[in-house]
């Protein structure tokens, strides 16, 4: 977990209490939840493609918080299962994966060639991130952390839609990740040297 992600973590943990309480309340499942979520992502990356800003905001931002309810859900209800991480995992690589898609193919859909390179390069590098995580911990290396993961891919991508500025956003996430994967690489390196 990044530093801004263990910083920010307890106050907007404190902002989701009200609707985990209320999902408690009625027990209702932690992977539909994370299924909601990703149908709200789907959404609004449909909506970003046609045009439709501020909508598009809107559900991928109730995606994220979907994101952020379905574990703690879990926690409460004591509903957390092997099965249940690994749909949230599988779930969040798609929600990863839509926006950039949209905004690819509307770059693309207009012939404008920097947009369309600068959409899927923060794809490739976003699932990078992922995937020297899940790599190191299966040869045995655990709590692999960087400067921007998913939290902080998440804040610039939504703060670049609704400010209008989606290919500085989509710059800042490639190369935010790309530094997450070179600094998830040399603690790798350093860990399984140690480890011998």
């Amino acid at each position: 977990m990044s530093l801004l992600s263990r910083r920010l973590k307890p106050y907007y943990e404190e902002l989701l209490e009200p609707l985990i309480n209320l999902f408690g309340k009625y027990k209702v499942n932690p992977n539909l939840i994370t299924l909601l979520g990703l149908l709200f992502v789907g959404i609004g990356s449909l909506l970003l493609y046609s045009g439709n800003i501020f909508l598009a905001f809107i559900f991928l931002l109730l995606g994220a918080l979907a994101d952020s309810v379905d574990g703690a859900l879990a926690r409460r209800l004591n509903l957390k299962t092997k099965f249940g991480a690994f749909l949230d995992s599988t779930v969040d690589r798609f929600s990863d994966a839509l926006p950039f898609t949209a905004f690819g193919v509307y770059y693309a859909s207009y012939g404008d060639k920097v947009g369309t390179l600068l959409s899927f390069l923060a794809l490739i590098s976003s699932f990078g991130v992922s995937y020297t995580r899940a790599r190191a911990e299966s040869l045995g290396v655990y709590g692999l952390g960087g400067a921007f993961e998913r939290t902080e891919r998440w804040i610039v991508l939504l703060g670049s839609i609704i400010l209008g500025l989606f290919k500085i956003g989509l710059f800042i996430i490639t190369v935010g990740s790309l530094i997450t994967v070179l600094q998830r690489i040399s603690e790798t390196k350093r860990a399984l040297e140690v480890k011998g």
